[in-house]
């Protein structure tokens, strides 16, 4: 078999010299030869590259140092590692701030290496140097938003992982930590079922309660044996075709109370409502049924008239519920309130001429001007339903008394209702403050169960307390709480 014979070089070792020169000075980086034999190792061969790229022509720098680029900023790791490496004889590849001849910065990378002679010796260096200035400023411009966003990932309420497409953990934000009880290391590259197993011990969890949903979704986790917390946990795709993952995580668990505290509230007023409209409508129409006449029909229309006002009283306690749950903290606007003209004129609204009952208001010490933090209208208003009910709950007649004096905490003041009524037993006083709760629901009493709810959840919003004292036949001591104004 013959072979082809291979071309003969038509380039002489002199013409390749000069190609390998000429593409030395064309090439758009910066080529610089120093002497290394030579005291301070000086330059002695720059290209046009290197004269473009920081504006020295040949003449000017020709025996200088290559240090003159760094100008006064020579305090840089990459300058001390050419430095160790030129006094060693190694190559090195650095980045370096550098300086043109009209004094603006560039990114250098410099890829140096030593030239030896026959016998081994370093005698010369040489260097390309490139501009990479766009790309430093790249890394850093991406640099700040990686750490802004880390700040951002660790200040966010939400908890936040992100899974690759095998399912591991990549991201575990701090707010993850504190919502599950693991930490970062414990999970980070682990698989979907190991750190969801970790998660279930931590948390002292069902893992059946640690559901996944099939694609992007949501799901509720409930955490604990008793399901003590709730978390939502939301999964969606990071792009279409990575396969990656982002899961974010929102403690609900307020919010599931207060629904499930909505909804029983709403089935409960629907039957309380049922009530009164109930007795309207069947009283209604046994008087368009039957001819009564006028005695016949005087105990049907007071019934219908006593239902009617308990309905409206009953719709007037909801709408205070229903503003008091929308609005919240804000529901209304907290001021200096005089303490003595709040319990004047819930007095002077309740006190009747020719009454059963004594009622009696003081402040002690007496003729001290207080002022508490408080909103004037609705404090009347806790005042006056108080009042109410110790006068309601006092057939027999008797004292009331309403007084206010210094709490035992130092900057509060306590307004006390006091009445020599039926009293309450302790069954009764734990449950007092709950929502249409009454004592005695088939009493002759009137009420909505609402009014001493209503009346807690204003002292709250005020930034108070409100406590009960009652003995069963003797009668019962309500007392607010607070604080004074400055």
């Amino acid at each position: 078999m013959s072979t082809l014979p291979h071309p003969e070089p038509s380039e002489t070792p002199a013409d390749l010299q000069a190609i390998v020169q000429r593409a030395l000075e064309q090439t758009v980086n910066g080529v610089v030869v120093t002497d290394a034999t030579r005291a301070k190792n000086p330059i002695v061969h720059v290209n046009a590259g290197f004269s473009r790229l920081t504006g020295y022509s040949a003449d000017e720098v020709l025996g200088r140092n290559c240090a003159f680029l760094q100008g006064p900023d020579r305090d840089q790791p990459g300058v001390q590692r050419l430095r160790d490496a030129i006094s060693k004889g190694e190559s090195a590849n650095v980045v370096v701030r550098n300086y043109r001849r009209d004094g603006s910065r560039f990114w250098n990378r410099v890829e140096m290496s030593p030239v030896r002679d026959a016998a081994g010796a370093v005698t010369h260096f040489f260097a390309v140097q490139t501009d990479v200035t766009l790309e430093r400023e790249r890394e850093e411009a991406s640099l700040v938003k990686s750490l802004e966003l880390e700040r951002t990932i660790s200040a966010h309420p939400l908890g936040m992982i992100t899974l690759d497409n095998q399912g591991c953990v990549q991201l575990f934000s701090p707010a993850c930590e504190a919502l599950l009880g693991v930490t970062s290391q414990d999970v980070l590259q682990s698989t979907r079922n190991v750190w969801l197993h970790k998660v279930a011990v931590a948390t002292d969890t069902d893992p059946a309660n640690l559901s996944w949903p099939d694609g992007p979704g949501t799901v509720l986790w409930h955490l604990g044996q008793h399901a003590s917390r709730v978390l939502e946990v939301s999964v969606s795709a990071i792009g279409e075709l990575t396969g990656e993952q982002m899961v974010l995580l929102r403690d609900v668990t307020q919010q599931q109370v207060r629904q499930a505290s909505r909804d029983h509230f709403l089935a409960t007023a629907a039957h309380e409502l049922r009530t009164p409209l109930g007795s309207i409508r069947g009283f209604s129409e046994l008087m368009l049924m039957r001819d009564y006449g006028v005695e016949q029909s005087k105990p049907l229309l007071q019934t219908i008239l006593k239902q009617s006002l308990r309905l409206g009283a009953l719709l007037d306690d909801l709408l205070d519920l229903a503003q008091l749950d929308e609005k919240g903290q804000e529901a209304f606007a907290l001021e200096p309130v005089e303490l003595a003209n709040a319990m004047r004129h819930a007095c002077d609204v309740i006190e009747l001429p020719g009454g059963l009952h004594s009622l009696k208001m003081g402040v002690e010490p007496a003729d001290t001007p207080v002022r508490v933090l408080a909103h004037g209208a609705r404090l009347e208003q806790v005042l006056i339903n108080l009042l109410s009910n110790a006068v309601k709950y006092s057939p027999s007649g008797g004292e009331v008394t309403c007084s206010a004096s210094p709490a035992d905490e130092p900057g509060w003041w306590q307004v006390s209702v006091k009445d020599e009524g039926l009293g309450l037993s302790e069954e009764h006083q734990a449950r007092l403050f709950t929502r249409f709760f009454r004592a005695d629901p088939t009493g002759p009493i009137p009420g909505t169960g609402l009014g001493l709810a209503i009346v807690k959840e204003m002292v709250e919003r005020m930034g108070g307390r409100i406590s009960v004292t009652s003995t069963l036949g003797k009668g019962s001591c309500f007392t607010v709480k607070l604080r004074q104004a400055d």
